[in-house]
């Protein structure tokens, strides 16, 4: 079988973006805004508490944040808590939906994905998916379908139809998946293999793979994000113990662009359509980095907190919110 272009192309792709020299130390990319403190998890959770995904909706102005079994709702208008929906088991992630009161969340504790209508702060439907573990999850508005990774006993790619909330169907994976970006106009979303060291593509309507990325750096891919003006997938790798990198891939040209230097222990990353800016939680080395995704170039890092894993940014404000799961916070930023 020919290899795909993209593999041809790495090695006389690289440019020198890897190499770029050090951004500035004395350059602060961030203003340091507020903290939202967080209502304490129950009893019963309290020795290990779990903040995870974070999620804007920039049509209402509301932060969905999964924390410990409990979708927190915060208002960002007012900096405060909106309400909760509780009885979540094991909540990792949000997805939107044309309607802004209604959410889907992977509650990878029960194996199952839960609508929620957000004016009613309750529960209106249950999703069981088929294999279990629920974890990444996000909407393919082209396809009107929410697909959700389960990482396991069999690591599948799950399809829901959006408006009836049944299962669609869904795709075997080669290995354990990460987390997700979506190309909204193609409906293609972009899945992070993290044992397998790849990026697949695949196409929602077909669900089929249509690509697989390796090389580029790609080691033990997590964060995902994708500026669509730019046809730019920002990739960051987690190589346990050791700083890491954002591989860069032009999904249009089929070509590596190189890598940007980020820190230890990156997690979640996101994307701001506003300053083409990325954003990216690294929880081992307590700060986020932002890169500009247009001359993908390092803009500089800053402190958070520990455990600061999950990051969301709002482009109409352009503040960024990190989850510090340490603290139960959320902590705002302003770029600049």
């Amino acid at each position: 079988m020919k290899p795909p272009p993209f593999i041809l192309t790495l090695v006389c792709g690289l440019v020198l973006v890897g190499c770029t020299p050090g951004v500035d130390p004395l350059k602060v990319p961030l203003t340091n805004v507020a903290n939202i403190q967080l209502p304490p998890p129950s009893a019963e959770a309290a020795s290990s508490p779990s903040l995870d995904l974070l999620t804007v909706d920039t049509r209402n102005e509301l932060l969905y944040v999964p924390y410990t079994n409990t979708l927190d709702i915060v208002d960002l208008r007012t900096r405060k808590l909106k309400g909760q929906v509780s009885n979540l088991p094991g909540i990792k992630s949000i997805a939107l939906s044309p309607d802004p009161n209604i959410v889907f969340t992977a509650d990878g504790g029960n194996n199952r994905v839960v609508v929620i209508d957000v004016s009613k702060l309750k529960a209106i439907d249950e999703i069981t998916t088929p294999t279990g573990n629920p974890d990444a999850i996000l909407l393919d508005p082209l396809n009107d379908a929410v697909v959700v990774t389960q990482s396991g006993p069999s690591p599948t790619l799950v399809f829901i139809d959006r408006p009836t909330h049944k299962v669609l169907g869904s795709l075997k994976l080669p290995g354990a998946p990460e987390l997700m970006a979506i190309d909204p106009q193609a409906g293609h979303v972009f899945l992070a293999m993290h044992d397998n060291d790849e990026v697949l593509v695949v196409d929602d309507a077909s669900r089929q793979v249509l690509q697989t990325y390796k090389g580029c750096d790609i080691k033990n891919p997590v964060g995902m994000a994708f500026d669509p003006d730019q046809g730019r997938l920002f990739v960051a790798n987690g190589i346990l113990h050791s700083a890491n990198v954002v591989s860069v891939i032009d999904v249009v040209l089929d070509k590596c662009l190189g890598s940007i230097d980020i820190g230890h222990g990156p997690d979640q990353a996101a994307f701001n359509e506003h300053l083409h800016h990325l954003y990216v939680a690294n929880s081992g080395t307590s700060n986020l980095s932002v890169i500009d995704t247009v001359t993908l170039k390092p803009l500089g890092v800053y402190g958070t907190g520990r455990a600061a894993h999950s990051v969301s940014a709002d482009p109409t404000t352009d503040l960024v919110y990190v989850g510090v799961e340490r603290a139960g916070i959320i902590a705002i930023y302003h770029d600049p």
